[in-house]
């Protein structure tokens, strides 16, 4: 075997290790797993002719697993099937305590809640701080959702942990679709009985010829309006049309009314960006608490919940 196959083999021993290619990522220091997703992707095309991975991204890799150098081009073949599961059990002890922990500093009296919601189709636990940093975490299987994900994180200023298990070798719409469920909830649980915040928020955001607004009022009424035509049907492998999915599952569980247009674009990726860059400033304008509000219900029904 050739050392362009042993790093390849190599490499994927380490996805196992880690868990997934997006925590082996995020072991690894990138902020974004996609281009680990597309290596893997790309490896898996390859043939005699590719070009398999770069020595310094075997190095790196090697150091954020802690393994010595030159490990990536070595074959390992005692590694046994017991080694592996007690590697699994390892791994998911870890990943119970970071659930438990909080998968980020809290200060106290922040809006931080988590919510788990298990079905036949997907597993996900999900951690939420209104008042965090705009940090985000991901590992849901469907790479460009999580690009969309930090865009609601970064411009939301909030904290973001999303843990998701589904069936993806059907097809993403389970774990799209149930995804923006479970971040309803969690909204509607942080939010209590939102007494002092803004209540309403909009945000115009522009990328390169791509626009869109959005528009939300958190209004205890579920309703979305949605005009979006997008000027493909996939980018990459995501299905454009499971955005809709998503946030019809987020309105209706957090209980918001949200208008999104996209005004303008004619670059896919673009106009999916703006939407939620723009969903996440909207948010972030409607959860914040309003100092002329202080201790009181943005309604004069007296109530957002009932």
């Amino acid at each position: 075997m050739d050392k362009k196959n042993i790093r390849t083999e190599n490499f994927l021993r380490l996805v196992e290790e880690a868990g997934s290619v997006s925590k082996l990522a995020r072991a690894a220091g990138y902020a974004k797993p996609a281009s680990l997703h597309q290596l893997r992707a790309r490896l898996s095309k390859e043939g005699e002719n590719g070009r398999g991975i770069s020595h310094v991204l075997a190095a790196k890799l090697e150091k954020s697993m802690g393994k010595p150098k030159g490990w990536m081009d070595r074959r390992h073949p005692e590694k046994k099937a017991k080694d592996t599961a007690a590697q699994e059990t390892v791994q998911t002890a870890s990943t119970e305590q970071t659930v438990q922990a909080a998968p980020f500093a809290a200060r106290e009296g922040d809006r931080v809640v988590t919510v788990t919601r298990n079905t036949n189709e997907t597993q996900i636990t999900l951690t939420l701080n209104l008042d965090g940093t705009g940090k985000g975490h991901f590992d849901t299987g469907v790479p460009f959702l999580e690009h969309m994900l930090d865009q609601i994180a970064r411009h939301g200023m909030i904290d973001l942990d999303i843990t998701c298990k589904g069936d993806t070798h059907i097809d993403d719409h389970h774990t799209v679709e149930d995804i923006g469920i479970t971040l309803g909830q969690a909204l509607k649980q942080a939010l209590g009985d939102k007494t002092g915040i803004r209540r309403y928020g909009h945000a115009y955001v522009p990328l390169d010829e791509a626009l869109s607004r959005v528009v939300l009022d958190l209004s205890g009424r579920p309703g979305l309006v949605y005009n979006v035509d997008f000027v493909r049907a996939l980018i990459g492998r995501f299905d454009v049309d499971l955005f809709e999915e998503f946030f019809h599952g987020l309105v209706n569980h957090s209980m918001m009314t949200l208008h999104i247009d996209n005004l303008s674009g004619n670059n896919a990726h673009h106009q999916a960006e703006t939407l939620f860059k723009a969903f996440g400033r909207a948010l972030r304008m409607a959860v914040e608490f309003d100092e002329r509000m202080a201790g009181k219900m943005p309604s004069t029904k007296g109530t957002l919940t009932d």
